[in-house]
C-alpha cells in the first residue's frame, strides 16, 4: 500500500504538471485577454479541484452494480458493471491475482493496463479504472454493446466483398493505432474485435502486446512443432475446410486457448530469429481470408494439424475456387492479391498503412481517414439496441444452453481453484501489482 500510494501520488503529479503545461499553451495560442484568461483559469482550477476530490477516494468492487456477467475468460470474470456514483456504463474484467501468478500472467494483465492507459484512440478500448483488493485485480473498461465479429461472423459465414472492405479497413486502422503507441498485439483474431453502438470496430484484448509470448509458452509450441513438422500435410478440400471450421466454432473449442490463436498465428513466432509488428499484418489477412471464404485459411479438426498447416504454409494456402450456386462466393483478383500481400513470407509483407490503403482492393472505394466519420461508409451492421445495459450480442450466462460453452473453462476453474494454496502470501502479490490504480479523468467515446 506504501509503494502503491507513492507511486500513484507521483504519477498524478506528472500528468497535472502536464494538464497545467497545456492549458497555458491554449491561452497564449487562442491569444486569450487577462479578463478571458482569468476566466478560463478559474474553470479550469474548479476541474483539478473535483478531479482531486475523486481520486482521493480509493476505488473498490462495491462502488459498482454488478448488472450481470457478459464474459468469461482464462482468470475470471466480465461483468456489466454501473459505478453507483457517476452512473458510469462498463466492461468490469475481475481477475484472480493467485491464478494470475500460478500461470505466470502477471506481466501481460500489467501490458493491458499500460496500454490501455496510454491510448486516446477512438479505435482501441478505453479503461475508466484500474484497482485491486486482496484477491483479485479490475479493469473497468468501456462497454462495446455489438459484441465481437466473431459473433458476426458465426451469424452472416461469409461477408460479401463490399462489407468486407469496410471491416478489415477498420481493423487496419485499429491495429495501426496500437503500432503507433509502440506494442504490438500478437494474438489477433475476429474475437479481439468487438463492434460500438455506431457499427465501428474497436481492438481490445491487449495481454500478449509487449515483448515476447512467455518463453515457456514458446519453448512449449516449439516443442510440439518439432514432434509434428515432418508428418505429411491432410489434403482437405475447400467443403472440407468449411464444415470443420464451422463445427469447431459452434462448440466453440479454443475460444479460451492462454497462448494465441494458431490459426492466424504468424510462422515466424516461433522462430528463433524474432518477430516484428508485421506479424499482426500476417493475422489480418487470415481473418480477411475467413471474411470471404467462410474459414481461416489453416484450419483443421486439431491443434497440431493447424500448426503444422502454418508451418508448411506455402503448400497449404490456395484461393478457394466456387462453380454453379456458389459460384458468388469467388474472391475478385484484388482480394486475393492483397491476401497473398499479407499472408507471405515477412521479408515481402506489407509493412505498412500507407502501403495497404494505396492497394487497388481499397483505393477506389475506402478512404481511410473518413472511416469513422460522416463522410466514410456506413457500417453494414449497427447493432439494435434498447439501452446502454444491453447485452443482446453477448451469451446469457443465466441460459444453460449458453453455459454448455463455457464447460472446458468452467471445470478447468474448479481443478485450480483445488492447486491454490490458500496460505500463498496476499502482500507478495500486492507488490506485483504496484502502480496497477488508475482513474480516468475524462471519458468520451
Amino acid at each position: 500500500d506504501f509503494l502503491e500510494y507513492y507511486f500513484d501520488i507521483l504519477t498524478y503529479i506528472n500528468h497535472r504538471k502536464s494538464r497545467t503545461e497545456q492549458f497555458k499553451q491554449n491561452a497564449i495560442k487562442n491569444n486569450l485577454s487577462q479578463e478571458e484568461y482569468n476566466k478560463q483559469w478559474k474553470l479550469y482550477c474548479g476541474k483539478e479541484r473535483a478531479f482531486l476530490r475523486k481520486r482521493r477516494i480509493k476505488t473498490k468492487v462495491d462502488h459498482f452494480h454488478l448488472l450481470t456477467q457478459v464474459g468469461q475468460g482464462g482468470y475470471g470474470q466480465v461483468y456489466l458493471a454501473r459505478k453507483k456514483d457517476t452512473s458510469e456504463i462498463c466492461a468490469l474484467k475481475q481477475m484472480s491475482k493467485k491464478k494470475l501468478l500460478k500461470s505466470n500472467e502477471i506481466q501481460h494483465v500489467l501490458t493491458e493496463r499500460d496500454i490501455l492507459t496510454a491510448t486516446n484512440s477512438s479505435w482501441l478500448v478505453k479503461l475508466l479504472y484500474a484497482f485491486q483488493d486482496i484477491e483479485n485485480v479490475y479493469l473497468a473498461m468501456e462497454y462495446v454493446p455489438g459484441g465481437d465479429v466473431r459473433t458476426l461472423l458465426n451469424k452472416s459465414g461469409v461477408l460479401m466483398e463490399v462489407h468486407t472492405k469496410f471491416y478489415i479497413s477498420e481493423m487496419f486502422m485499429a491495429v495501426n493505432s496500437l503500432h503507433e503507441l509502440g506494442f504490438i498485439h500478437r494474438d489477433l483474431k475476429p474475437e479481439n474485435f468487438l463492434v460500438d453502438a455506431n457499427g465501428h470496430i474497436k481492438l481490445t484484448d491487449f495481454g500478449l502486446s509487449r515483448g515476447s509470448i512467455s518463453s515457456r509458452c514458446i519453448n512449449s509450441l516449439r516443442s510440439k512443432l518439432d514432434d509434428i513438422k515432418d508428418k505429411q500435410i491432410i489434403p482437405r478440400t475447400i467443403a472440407e475446410r468449411r464444415t470443420i471450421h464451422k463445427s469447431m466454432r459452434k462448440e466453440k473449442k479454443w475460444a479460451f486457448s492462454l497462448v494465441g490463436s494458431p490459426d492466424y498465428m504468424a510462422p515466424e513466432i516461433l522462430d528463433n530469429n524474432g518477430y516484428d509488428y508485421l506479424v499482426d499484418y500476417w493475422s489480418l489477412g487470415c481473418i480477411m481470408f475467413e471474411f470471404l471464404s467462410g474459414y481461416p485459411p489453416f484450419t483443421a479438426p486439431t491443434m497440431d494439424e493447424i500448426w503444422l498447416n502454418v508451418y508448411k504454409w506455402k503448400q497449404v494456402l490456395e484461393r478457394p475456387v466456387y462453380v454453379g450456386e456458389d459460384e458468388e462466393f469467388n474472391l475478385s483478383d484484388e482480394a486475393w492479391d492483397l491476401i497473398t500481400r499479407l499472408i507471405t513470407d515477412r521479408s515481402v509483407r506489407m509493412s505498412s498503412l500507407y502501403q495497404v490503403q494505396a492497394h487497388p482492393f481499397f483505393c477506389r472505394d475506402i478512404k481511410f481517414k473518413d472511416l469513422r466519420t460522416k463522410k466514410g461508409p456506413k457500417p453494414p451492421f449497427i447493432p439494435k439496441l434498447e439501452s446502454d445495459i444491453d447485452t443482446t450480442y453477448f451469451d446469457d450466462f443465466n441460459n444453460p444452453k449458453d453455459l454448455l460453452l463455457y464447460k472446458d473453462i468452467m471445470a478447468k476453474h474448479e481443478r485450480e481453484n483445488k492447486e491454490i494454496h490458500p496460505d500463498e502470501k496476499d502482500e507478495e502479490l500486492r507488490k506485483e501489482f504496484i502502480g496497477f490504480t488508475y482513474k480516468h479523468k475524462d471519458f468520451k467515446n
